[in-house]
Parts: structure tokens; sequence; C-alpha cells
């Protein structure tokens, strides 16, 4: 039997397939988090998700907020705001200062930081 090449490459290279498992996580967790990011009164099912994410933590770890700060005014001194989640990893933190890197460089005028969620 011949396997199509990527799942033949993943019989070989198990880990290669753990890691599209954890970019898929990843990307659930942002989809999740954008569209729960602004605030809590103008987004149905804010709450409920916060919540959720709080008493149901994912793996060993704590899962990690990727928090935004609103630009107010032109300046930087608006509120913090939830833009995505990281969860799912070994070390959730370490993913999530990694996310926040490649958000940084996509928009450098931006402050970004993590926090645990649960």
């Amino acid at each position: 039997m011949t396997l199509p090449n990527s799942t033949a490459r993943e019989a070989r290279n198990p880990a290669r397939s753990c890691r599209g498992i954890a970019r898929s996580i990843t990307a659930l967790a942002l989809a999740i988090g954008l569209a729960s990011c602004g605030q809590s009164d103008a987004v149905p099912g804010y709450e409920e998700l916060s919540e959720h994410v709080e008493k149901n933590p994912v793996g060993g770890g704590s899962d990690q907020w990727i928090e935004m700060r609103t630009v107010v005014g032109g300046s930087v001194l608006g509120q913090w705001e939830r833009t995505g989640l990281i969860f799912g990893y070994l070390d959730d933190y370490e993913e999530c200062q990694k996310a926040i890197a490649g958000m940084k460089e996509a928009n450098g005028g931006r402050d970004y930081r993590c926090v645990p969620a649960n």
C-alpha cells in the first residue's frame, strides 16, 4: 500500500504530525480569542468563554491569554483586551511569548502581553 507523501512523512516522523496538530490548536485558539476580543458587554458569549477557560485548563500548565493594549487617541494608554488564547502546549507561556513576538513583528506599534487564563 502506498501512502500519500504527507502521510508517509508523518508516519516516519511522528513529531511532524504533533507539530501540525499544535499549529491547528493554536489557530483555533486564536480564532476563538479573536472572536471574543473587545468589551465584555459588546461581544455575545465573552463572559461565558472566559469562565469556561478559567475553569477548564488544557494540559498541565496554565493556559495563556494574549492581551493587546488598545490605542486611545493615537497614544498607547488604553486598556488591555484579550485577543487570543494559547493552550495545549507543554509550556503555554513560552508559546505565548513566541506568538507575541510574531505579532509585534507584524505590528510593532502595539503592546502585547501573556496573562494566565486559569
